[in-house]
């Protein structure tokens, strides 16, 4: 966020090294406190675990009720701050020392209990009296842009975790389909059918849905159900729009029986009737990471149904709260891959070298 939205929360960007390196000091540092107050001893094992532990409960048991005797036993004692400062001297973590000592400075002084006041990286207080807030509107104000921020908005870029957008897609990109060719320029039907609309990138930029369905499979699976029906089914490549409600409202106008199929690449779905507003539709299917081939070929049935002026019962899915959370990233990047492959041409008719067993 601080790298996106180009602000300054506070955050140093670390690498693991580094991550491991600060808990194994701050895990000594705690091990020789105990050891010079007398505290039941920490051992080593125990500070190899607490390098490496991904929460408590991956650390070895100790007695609780020694430990919290010991520091009620400390409490309770004349003993104050600089006991734990000279502990840390002694086994030569001196900058956890000082660091500790300063603090305990800072608490005597009390600046930091003016307004908004922060610490810098030494100990000094910066508040919004000593600093005061020069913000006067847009452009104003602190800025990571500005050139005396060069050192700090380089060390927020660099963020260890990166992976090129192109890594969090790369299970969607495949061969493209070696059954899916163009004919010529979509016309409008002339007979009962459902025109499936397909997405730019369908089959060839990309080639899986955000779940990892082949393209091959979900084009048939849809076309199963529409067969099932007694119906035919085309499929058309819309290159002018990546928007699943547009490319299902052209697949509808091209439809013999005004109902059409509009597919994105990721997944999502729309079974759309011609005349509607593009966002008015039969039934859509945003959920694209639950859909399975049964979904799709459920899909294709009820679109035929629809075209032979039935009303079916709207497909099913069960719906996953986490999928916007866990898939938001991966989602927006499929779609600014599809939108790349829009082209100033017409909706083209699409052969799919394909045999329905119904």
């Amino acid at each position: 966020l601080q790298r996106d939205m180009q602000v300054d929360g506070g955050v140093r960007p670390i690498n693991e090294a580094e991550a491991l390196a600060i808990r194994r000091q701050a895990a000594g540092a705690i091990q020789a406190v105990y050891a010079e107050l007398g505290f039941p001893a920490i051992a080593d094992h125990e500070v190899e675990a607490a390098v490496y532990a991904h929460s408590s409960d991956e650390m070895p048991e100790r007695d609780l009720v020694a430990d919290l005797a010991a520091a009620d036993a400390f409490l309770e004692s004349d003993r104050t701050m600089l006991t734990i400062v000279d502990a840390l001297e002694k086994a030569a973590f001196h900058k956890t020392a000082q660091n500790i000592l300063s603090m305990g400075k800072q608490r005597v002084a009390g600046d930091y209990l003016q307004p908004s006041a922060i610490f810098d990286k030494q100990f000094h207080v910066r508040s919004g009296i000593n600093d005061v807030n020069d913000y006067v509107g847009p452009g104003t104000g602190y800025r990571l842009d500005d050139p005396a921020q060069k050192e700090r908005w380089a060390e927020i870029q660099r963020l260890p975790q990166v992976q090129s957008p192109r890594d969090f897609i790369a299970d969607q990109i495949g061969d493209p389909m070696p059954n899916l060719a163009e004919l010529a320029p979509a016309q409008v039907g002339s007979r009962t059918e459902i025109v499936v609309g397909v997405g730019p990138a369908f089959g060839k930029a990309l080639t899986r849905t955000i779940n990892g369905l082949e393209h091959e499979d979900v084009l048939a699976a849809i076309l199963t159900g529409v067969a099932k029906e007694g119906l035919f089914g085309r499929v058309v490549k819309v290159y002018r729009s990546s928007d699943c409600g547009a490319i299902g409202h052209i697949a509808a106008r091209l439809s013999g029986s005004g109902v059409g199929i509009g597919l994105q690449s990721r997944g999502t779905t729309v079974i759309q009737k011609r005349g509607n507003a593009p966002l008015h539709n039969l039934e859509l299917f945003p959920q694209s990471p639950s859909l399975t081939l049964a979904h799709f070929e459920a899909i294709g049935r009820n679109a035929a149904a629809y075209a032979k002026g039935e009303r079916p019962t709207p497909v099913g899915v069960k719906v996953d709260n986490w999928a916007r959370l866990r898939l938001i990233v991966k989602t927006a990047l499929l779609h600014r891959h599809e939108t790349a492959q829009i082209e100033d041409k017409p909706p083209m008719e699409l052969i799919f070298d394909w045999e329905p067993e119904v």
